[in-house]
């Protein structure tokens, strides 16, 4: 199997980010129709789960074809080759997969038994205005970014500790260790920057001191958001959302969009809305005995019991 593939809707779905995040763990369902590829759906099993691997926001599944047709049979087709995807499934006790924002047909995985859940992010889809784009942040932003020029610099070495210590520094406020294994996240760098897949930048002051960092991960479609933070110490700089900006410009020379690569909670849903992308929809599907079920239900409430944002 190659480390690269053209049936795929991100770089979320390619073989050798696959096997970065989920070594020796993740299959493929295909569709071929006259020895043609017209679907792939990736997936990766622990145990007797099928799951979402670490760090990975979406995963199909890709489909040839989905332009509207008279009387929806595009829909009839895309129905045919869901079940076919989900035939070739391993046996398994647990289901919990997220679907690409291409995918907005999901009723055959409803009658398929499955539970679906909205998940949202934010994504700019045409980079190619930049001055168009600045335009639409909010007053907020523009302001957060005016501010930090004057105070910080940004740089776009690649620094995997300086990295994981702006991690840690974000999950400390919580009075959590980051849930990220630094290994993995290792593992993510080095594999993006071979495939010319990966770009870092951070915000740093006069006196040597970094106030905030991310690191992306794009392919010719999307370039996303994949980790970041701040020391809160410095969160008053601004110096996050002037990285935000230069991601994008940076992304503008790489990819077709940029995706802040979402979440739900409030105050970082709050943070990307800023910047006036639009509103996409990820849908997750999930099959699971009833244990499973009232532990996800149980999950936000004991999060906020323990002090987590949810």
């Amino acid at each position: 199997m190659t480390d690269t593939t053209p049936y795929a809707n991100s770089i979320f779905e390619q073989p050798w980010w696959l096997d970065t995040v989920a070594p020796e763990k993740w299959g493929e369902a295909l569709v071929k129709e006259a020895d043609e590829i017209i679907a792939r759906m990736p997936y990766a099993v622990n145990k007797n789960k099928i799951c979402m691997p670490p760090l990975t926001q979406t995963l199909g599944p890709w489909i040839k074809d989905r332009e509207p047709q008279v009387g929806n049979t595009h829909l009839s087709k895309q129905k045919a080759i869901i079940n076919e995807l989900l035939a070739q499934f391993p046996k398994h006790k647990y289901m919990l997969m997220r679907c690409d924002s291409t995918n907005s047909y999901i009723l055959p995985y409803r009658w398929h038994g499955f539970n679906i859940k909205p998940t949202f992010s934010y994504r700019i889809k045409d980079l190619t205005d930049l001055d168009a784009i600045y335009n639409r942040f909010n007053k907020t932003a523009k302001k957060n970014i005016k501010s930090a020029n004057n105070k910080v610099c940004i740089k776009d070495d690649t620094d995997l500790n300086l990295l994981l210590n702006i991690l840690n520094i974000t999950f400390a406020i919580q009075d959590r260790k980051s849930p990220i294994d630094k290994k993995l996240i290792n593992k993510i760098v080095t594999n993006a920057e071979k495939h010319i897949a990966g770009k870092m930048f951070y915000a740093i002051d006069d006196s040597g001191v970094i106030h905030s960092a991310a690191y992306l991960v794009y392919d010719e479609k999307v370039c996303y958001y994949l980790l970041g933070g701040s020391d809160d110490k410095y969160r008053s700089s601004g110096a996050q959302s002037l990285i935000l900006w230069e991601a994008i410009q940076f992304a503008s020379t790489v990819s077709k969009a940029f995706d802040f690569e979402g979440s739900m909670v409030e105050g970082i849903e709050n943070f990307f809305r800023q910047f006036g992308g639009e509103q996409v929809i990820n849908y997750q599907i999930s099959k699971m005995p009833f244990i499973y079920d009232c532990k996800e239900l149980l999950k936000p409430r004991v999060k906020r019991l323990l002090g987590y944002k949810v």
